[in-house]
């Protein structure tokens, strides 16, 4: 349908009409006349839509309103008298998307499908939520969601609980987290900016149920909304609908949601304590920030400017201003960042692995370097390569999976939200073609002078570590709980202790059959019965098996090439490990690190190593280890990205030790800064590790590795020729002729090409030999506790089931729903105040159940120990497992990229995964009961009956709870 300006229909009128050649849409703005409402409409022939509707909300305290608000609006409507309408979507439609996310100056509810009917019910459900929330009158929404005084009985500890308030603390356990608070606080004292929109949990306790409904009344009317719309839809019975159902029952207000400007409060340099375990060094363990606000860089040209000057002067692995920091002795690992998205952008560096007293050195260095650079002139051939890498990022489009349509309705909103060209972010052309031309007239030389060196407005902040300040911090809460205990009458006590039970009541009750029958849903003759296929053909090209996955990619040929790992010892497969983290960062015998950088930079999209697994789907004591280089590039660019393939695997250097050192100890600091971030990744495959070898090996990249990098740090400068002599003698055992198999994306022609260019590379690849034994790694039960300066904690707790003779089923999948949105959303987020659990069930017998950000231990535990008896009682009716089936099938059929498309057939391919196979585990899923779901009962008991338990978190959590585990340990120092 062709909507035409200054038309009106169903009450929007049309504003605006353009094409954006970009991304082949025509685009419309409009405005809904009587209600206020701002709408945008990308209209192409994407079936994957998308809905999204937005609210300016702008904060002036740190109690997380905001946040509190996005999660609460989701606990029940007018329409919808559930506890969680959210939950039961998740549970039982097709989305290809279904989120809400809070921003330090917006708060966006977008929800995506491919299914035209379960795309009108997610939008229904939405609307009203936002528009017609219980949170309003329902006191419980805000005690659950966001902080309550919790007591089980008068004679128990006053304590505070909430899922906000315990995910806010465990954001906080990350000390990037809590610089970034700093870093706000310091440039926007007078503005939204400089409170936490997420919530500080000191504050959050503040929050009065009358403040949380005012802020919703305040901000959330049609008048301050930003509707945007994507894809083929039914533009005019879309439109009709919202008309009629929400914006008709609204009339235009006056919204004060302005973001004021902040004026410069000139420079400032800060220093604050972060806290540690009581065990560990505090030796650089120090981070510093320098952050620059850019007044100027709503242009969307300077803002992309930025992006490439970012990555040339600090992300690429040639970035000079990285180089000066870490020569000069600052710190281990140093990393840049501009940050758009709000009304004055950021530009920063972020040093990590110092020490407090390199806090004098960084203005020096990075002023002086950059008056040189701008009086020399920044390095054309940097300034093209990141310009190529920015662009064939753009014209891609590739977000692994996540629809099209939500990235660009959240770009749209980075200059829509400040009454700026919503389109103006979508809209790339004739900025490349300004900065492609800036880089031979001084444009870029003169931003490093206007908006870095001339610049007052900065922040430089540093973060000292000091052990134990978690724990002081904790029990000065407690104190202050204690204290206010006591000034409580004993009817107050009564009533904080019938409080916690009332919410305890009502969130261990369900929903009644009526409320649920209110959720609309689709039945099971909507679903596609038939699994998707992945066409690949396999043939063998200069000695080599190649595999093709013919695609259409726009011109963009997507190579891999996976190199077996059979034959290695634990302590290789630790170095192999490191070996994916150097590669392409090192000197060749042709080029420099930086020289091969920028060769990377300038022809291709981007060139990657890793180091993964394939568990064979049937068989537990099966894997394929492998070592993996990701490519790709354009079809002219063809030919460098395989002369750039064969240098990387076949003439890498290690004798280059400086560098060496610096990216040992770069990789290090940033293990220091993420593990506990990390924090469920590592224990789910740890907990695993005990039992599973492909899970031993997965973990020697993990929480093992953290533990191997450190003991390499601490020596790589007194034992340098030690570890080059290791990495050259895995390097080539890695890269041979006989373990490798390599996938090409592409059309046919693109194919053809690579199969023209690969006997320059696979002639320089020794022959090898084809190995057979398989490393075995793990297989002891450690049951360890990972004791951290955390506020929360990981919980996990897993086994085999195939060691106990039970086999998989395409039910389990279903199981997982049921599990991560019902049992485990119940005990663990709505009763346990964590913020989620996760569970994985895989073919090879492996499972897990995994808490994330969890205030609590023993509780998870017991709940994960309680499920096989909720199992064995499990009974809905058919309505509900059809929910259930239909969310498990929309996690399972997202749409495929050309990449991911290659990905998922080489993971076929090397997990003996048949066709027929997929699709007797899909018609098993379709298929599931009630009575299939009960039948598991036995397996989950005899899993959770081996008591095999990995948890992260607080060293006092931990320590208290110390009967559980066979060992304590602290992170790695």
């Amino acid at each position: 349908m062709t909507l035409k300006v200054k038309d009106t229909l169903h009450g929007f009128h049309i504003d605006r009409s353009v094409y954006v050649k970009e991304l082949d849409s025509q685009a419309y703005e409009m405005t809904h006349v009587q209600s206020g409402a701002r709408v945008l409409y990308i209209q192409n022939e994407d079936d994957n839509k998308v809905f999204s509707i937005s609210f300016r909300t702008t904060p002036s305290d740190s109690t997380g309103v905001p946040h509190i608000c996005e999660h609460s609006t989701l606990c029940g409507s007018r329409k919808f008298p559930l506890k969680e309408p959210f939950v039961e979507l998740v549970k039982g439609s097709l989305n290809t998307f279904l989120n809400a996310m809070t921003f330090p100056d917006k708060t966006m509810y977008p929800v995506a499908s491919r299914n035209a009917k379960d795309f009108h019910n997610l939008m229904d459900v939405y609307l009203d939520a936002v528009f017609f929330p219980n949170m309003l009158k329902d006191g419980q929404v805000l005690m659950q969601e966001g902080w309550h005084y919790e007591m089980d009985s008068p004679e128990a500890p006053l304590t505070y609980s909430g899922v906000v308030y315990n995910e806010m603390k465990g954001v906080f356990s990350s000390p990037d987290s809590l610089m970034e608070r700093h870093v706000m606080e310091n440039l926007f004292p007078d503005t939204t900016y400089g409170v936490e929109s997420g919530g500080d949990p000191d504050d959050i306790p503040n929050l009065t149920q009358e403040a949380f409904a005012a802020f919703h009344k305040a901000y959330y009317h049609p008048s301050n909304s930003y509707i945007f719309l994507y894809g083929d839809l039914d533009v005019d019975g879309t439109l009709d609908f919202i008309d009629s159902e929400y914006l008709s029952k609204f009339h235009a207000a006056h919204i004060d949601s302005a973001i004021k400007r902040q004026a410069c409060p000139g420079s400032c340099v800060r220093t604050y304590p972060y806290g540690i375990a009581s065990g560990e060094k505090t030796q650089q363990k120090t981070l510093h920030s320098l952050t620059y606000v850019i007044d100027d860089a709503l242009d969307t040209t300077l803002a992309l400017a930025f992006k490439v000057l970012t990555y040339v002067l600090l992300q690429s692995p040639a970035a000079p201003l990285k180089k000066a920091l870490v020569d000069a002795g600052v710190g281990r690992d140093v990393s840049g960042d501009f940050q758009d998205g709000i009304l004055q952008p950021l530009w920063g560096i972020s040093i990590n692995g110092s020490d407090p007293d390199k806090q004098a050195k960084i203005l020096p260095v990075v002023r002086q370097f950059l008056t040189k650079m701008v009086q020399e002139g920044v390095d054309k051939t940097l300034l093209t390569g990141a310009l190529n890498r920015i662009e064939f990022t753009l014209r891609e489009a590739d977000f692994a999976g996540r629809p099209k349509g939500l990235i660009y309705g959240i770009r749209c909103m980075d200059t829509w939200l400040y009454d700026k060209d919503p389109l103006a972010s979508l809209q790339y052309e004739d900025a490349l073609q300004t900065l492609r031309q800036g880089i031979d007239s001084g444009y870029y030389e003169s931003l490093i002078k206007k908006y870095i060196l001339d610049n007052p407005y900065y922040a430089l902040v540093t973060l000292v570590p000091e052990p134990g300040l978690t724990e002081k911090h904790d029990q000065a809460v407690a104190d202050r709980l204690a204290a206010y205990k006591k000034t409580l009458s004993a009817e107050d006590i009564q009533q904080i202790v019938e409080a916690s039970k009332a919410l305890k009541k009502r969130q261990a009750t369900p929903d009644s059959p009526e409320a649920l029958l209110t959720i609309p849903t689709l039945s099971r003759d909507d679903l596609e019965h038939k699994a998707e296929e992945i066409e690949m053909q396999t043939s063998s090209e200069s000695g080599i098996t190649v595999c093709h996955v013919p695609d259409h990619t726009n011109g963009i040929t997507y190579v891999n090439a996976y190199f077996d790992l059979h034959g290695f010892t634990p302590e290789e497969i630790s170095y192999v490990y490191l070996l994916s983290d150097l590669l392409g960062d090192m000197d060749t015998k042709d080029h420099t690190y930086g020289e091969l950088a920028s060769l990377i930079d300038l022809y291709t999209g981007g060139i990657d190593c890793a180091v993964s697994a394939f568990s064979d789907c049937e068989d537990n004591g099966q894997y394929m280890p492998v070592f993996k280089v990701t490519a790709k590039a354009l079809r002219q660019n063809m030919p460098e990205l395989i002369r750039l393939m064969r240098e990387i695997t076949t003439e890498t250097l290690f004798t280059n030790t400086e560098r060496l050192i610096e990216l040992v100890e770069e990789t290090k600091a940033g293990w220091d800064m993420d593990a506990f971030r990390r924090g469920h990744t590592l224990v789910m495959h740890r907990v695993l590790s005990y039992v599973s070898p492909v899970e031993g090996f997965c973990d020697a990249g993990e929480f093992s590795y953290y533990e191997f990098i450190s003991r390499i740090a601490a020596g790589i400068r007194t034992k340098t020729d030690d570890t080059i002599m290791k990495l050259q003698h895995v390097m080539k055992k890695v890269f041979t002729r006989a373990a490798m198999t390599l996938e090409i994306t592409s059309d046919t022609e693109d194919y053809q090409q690579v199969i023209g260019l690969l006997p320059d590379w696979a002639q320089q690849l020794p022959q090898g030999e084809k190995r057979t034994d398989l490393c075995r790694l793990g297989g002891q039960r450690k049951n360890e506790g990972i004791m951290t300066s955390g506020k929360v904690q990981y919980v996990a707790k897993g086994g085999n089931f195939r060691s106990h003779g039970f086999v998989y089923t395409g039910s389990m999948m279903v199981l997982d729903t049921i599990l991560q949105y019902g049992y485990l959303w119940t005990k663990i987020r709505v009763q346990g105040g964590a913020y989620g659990a996760f569970t994985r069930f895989y073919g090879n017998g492996d499972m897990v159940f995994c808490s994330y950000r969890d205030p609590n231990l023993e509780s998870s535990v017991r709940a994960y120990d309680d499920l096989a008896d909720y199992l064995e009682q499990f009974d809905v009716t058919d309505r509900e497992m059809t929910k259930y089936v239909i969310g498990t099938l929309s996690r399972i059929d997202i749409p495929l990229t050309p990449s991911l498309r290659g990905d998922k057939a080489m993971n076929r391919y090397f997990s003996h995964m048949t066709q027929a196979l997929v699709q007797q585990r899909r018609d098993q899923l379709l298929q599931t009961t009630a009575a299939d779901i009960r039948a598991l009962a036995p397996l989950v008991r005899a899993v959770m009956n081996d008591n095999c338990l990995c948890v992260m978190g607080g060293e006092g959590k931990i320590k208290d709870a110390a009967a559980l585990f066979d060992n304590l340990i602290s992170l790695p120092d």
